[in-house]
């Protein structure tokens, strides 16, 4: 495959560039040479010089160590601290504001150059001020200076104290064993200068996809064009269709015109047909008017004369009702009156009955008294005399019965002959009734169709005075469409209705008015958009084969960003292993995914005195296996982070004695002959062989943290 010039030109720049990172690291040499605190944490006022090298922060645990770390850091530009999230809150306790200053080296280097050309001096010296209500400001050689300055001067010299592979602040390896494989690789580009690398491949993307929506863009303007290019060319053809139409046109419309005249004479010979039958249609209403109003008045006498009888019979029947009413309560009290008498007489024949026993039972009783003879002759008189009482009354009683009984009779009879006249009268009524209901609907139906004939004789009237007007009205019209088809032409005798030559002329001016937009200039129109419509396909062959170059660029800035990252991890993983046996341990640095650079990753995998190897991840490894198998990876970059000051923070956090020794052995041995500052802190006793190191002694006195140094030879061999 053919790959462009400019691709391995662009490679070329960007290894150049990364060459001059590198220069500039071997001149930036020593980055700090002292830290100057004031009211920052523990810390009251303290000025800690460092040294190239090794510098060892020791102290026992809440002395102020990682306090020291933490102040480099928010001097050059840190926000947020695994402290607290708010940088007020750094101040120490009752004072109203902190500084921490920082003087960086800038002295003249080996070429002749100082790192940062821009301050003519030996030392830059950058603070920061943080205040109570959460203002902070940025002072540089004094002088005030916003944070993206102070920013842009750590870029140059390769230093992002954001990075937790140039600073790693306390308990952030279990952070970084907890990162993705895709952050760990990003972290790792930032710190060793190889992000230009991954920003040339998302550059090369861009630009990628800005000729991709260039070519849709093309092509988008090529359908347009292309529907505009036929567009042109359907009206280039249908000129002439629209010019035999249009003669068509003119045939079509001296054609409607005489059909015009042909049908104003027939409408007329209509309306005159029309209005006739009308005056006919009046006539017979108007007689058929005259016999229902003679049939109306005959109605009307034979209701009234039905009227009469009717209350005749009304008046007859009430009387009739009344003597019915009369007879029935006369019957009802004679019956209750019969009632009555039966009742008495029955009570009487109970009483004569009791009074005869009642003698019967007294009679007995004295019988057997010869002395009273006398009683028994006064009894059988007062017996004699109430007997004769009481058939004189029974006697009575049954008179009155027997009268009652002939007038009950009697009216019984004459009820049921009033009944029968009553319901004579009723079957009369029925019938006049009848005979008014047959007059009745007579007499409505004659009205309701002399109604309707007005109303359809007032219809007529109108209709023959509408038609007649029409007709008048015709005739003018077709005087008018005589002398209008006069003008189109000679008469055409056409076999078909005006409508239908109406939809003829109606179809072919919809097709004129489709066409009316069609300009002589067709043609011209035509050919220049054939002409412009090359021109864009030649572009956009040349946007295709512009786009075929940059994939062409992505891949091969994707190859190399893939060889370089695959080159530092293996060159990472040799160091890797090779400290990892010294430690008894075995694993590997992998580079994952490296087929797709947004998945690409870093996995680190170790396992201790013959265990399993296993990936590194806060759950998998002790603590401090863990802490181990991080410094391990941060002590194989070492040679590769551009930055020349890196720290960390308690690095041998959980490692047993044996480990902590060889790391710090290896820590040595990496930094000898080597220029570079690099700052550890440890609460543990350390065994120093090395004379390049600069030991700070950090302890606390009365709430206050205070600084002592041993530097040079002083530490050599020694424990602290």
């Amino acid at each position: 495959m053919n790959i462009d010039l400019n691709i391995y030109r662009l490679v070329w720049d960007r290894f150049k560039s990364w060459s001059k990172l590198k220069a500039l690291r071997s001149r930036a040499a020593m980055l700090i040479r002292e830290v100057i605190l004031e009211n920052f944490m523990s810390y009251e006022y303290a000025r800690v010089p460092l040294k190239p090298g090794l510098n060892i922060v020791v102290g026992p645990n809440g002395s102020g160590k990682s306090a020291f770390l933490q102040a480099i850091c928010v001097a050059l530009g840190e926000t947020y601290t695994e402290r607290s999230k708010r940088l007020s809150d750094l101040i120490r306790w009752g004072e109203k504001r902190a500084r921490v200053s920082l003087l960086l080296d800038n002295s003249v280097r080996e070429d002749g150059r100082r790192p940062i050309q821009q301050f003519d001096s030996d030392v830059i010296r950058i603070s920061r001020t943080l205040r109570r209500d959460g203002r902070y400001s940025f002072h540089i050689n004094q002088r005030g200076a916003q944070k993206q300055e102070v920013v842009e001067i750590l870029r140059r010299l390769g230093f992002d104290p954001e990075n937790m592979l140039i600073i790693m602040h306390q308990n952030m390896a279990e952070i970084f064993a907890a990162l993705s494989p895709q952050e760990r690789l990003r972290r790792l580009e930032e710190a060793v200068g190889f992000q230009s690398f991954r920003a040339d491949v998302t550059e090369a993307r861009r630009r990628l996809s800005g000729i991709l929506s260039e070519e849709e863009s093309l092509n988008q303007l090529l359908e347009r064009s292309r529907e505009t290019l036929n567009y042109w060319r359907e009206q280039y053809e249908r000129l002439q269709e629209k010019k035999r139409l249009q003669t068509r046109l003119n045939f079509l419309q001296r054609e409607m015109a005489w059909s015009r005249v042909s049908e104003l004479e027939e409408a007329i010979r209509r309306l005159e047909g029309e209005a006739e039958s009308a005056v006919e249609a009046l006539k017979r209403c108007e007689e058929d008017q005259e016999r229902y109003n003679l049939q109306i008045r005959e109605s009307e006498q034979r209701l009234k004369e039905l009227r009469g009888m009717q209350a005749e019979l009304i008046e007859k029947r009430v009387t009739y009702e009344r003597d019915l009413g009369v007879y029935r309560y006369a019957i009802m009290e004679l019956r209750d009156r019969i009632a009555e008498i039966d009742s008495m007489m029955k009570s009487l024949g109970e009483r004569k009955k009791g009074l005869e026993e009642n003698f019967k039972e007294l009679r007995g009783r004295l019988k057997a008294g010869a002395t009273l003879e006398d009683y028994f002759k006064l009894f059988e008189e007062v017996e004699r005399k109430e007997a004769e009482a009481h058939e004189s009354w029974i006697h009575g009683l049954r008179g009155r019965r027997e009268e009652a009984g002939k007038q009950l009779a009697s009216l019984e009879e004459r009820l049921i002959e009033a009944e029968g006249k009553a319901a004579a009268a009723l079957d009369g009524l029925r019938r006049i009734e009848a005979l008014m209901d047959e007059a009745s609907s007579l007499y409505i139906e004659a009205r309701i169709q002399a109604a309707l004939l007005k109303e359809r004789m007032e219809g007529l009237r109108r209709r023959l005075e509408y038609l007649r007007g029409e007709v008048e009205k015709a005739s003018k019209s077709l005087k008018e469409a005589e002398a209008e088809a006069l003008i189109r032409g000679a008469r055409i005798e056409t076999g078909r209705s005006s409508d239908e030559v109406m939809n003829e002329i109606r179809r072919v001016g919809g097709m004129l008015m489709a066409m009316a937009d069609i300009r002589e200039e067709a043609e011209a129109m035509y050919e220049s958009y054939s002409k412009t419509y090359k021109e864009l396909l030649e572009k956009a062959q040349r946007v295709r084969e512009s786009r075929v170059k940059v994939m062409e660029e992505v891949e091969e800035r994707v190859k190399k960003w893939r060889d370089v990252t695959r080159g530092l991890v293996e060159e990472v993983n040799q160091r890797f292993q090779s400290l990892l046996s010294r430690l008894q341990a075995r694993g590997e640095v992998r580079l994952t995914n490296e087929m797709d650079i947004e998945e690409a990753g870093i996995d680190i995998y170790v396992g201790f005195k013959g265990g399993e190897v296993r990936p590194l991840d806060p759950y998998t490894q002790s603590g401090g296996e863990r802490t181990t198998a991080v410094m391990a990876f941060l002590l194989s970059l070492q040679q590769k982070i551009l930055s020349p000051f890196r720290a960390v923070d308690e690095f041998d956090l959980h490692m047993d004695p044996r480990n902590r020794e060889v790391v710090t052995e290896f820590l040595f041995s990496t930094l000898e002959g080597s220029s570079d500052q690099y700052l550890v802190i440890t609460p543990s006793q350390l065994f120093l062989k090395g004379g390049n190191s600069h030991i700070i002694l950090v302890h606390k006195s009365e709430g206050s943290s205070k600084i002592s140094l041993v530097t040079g030879d002083e530490g050599e061999g020694c424990e602290v």
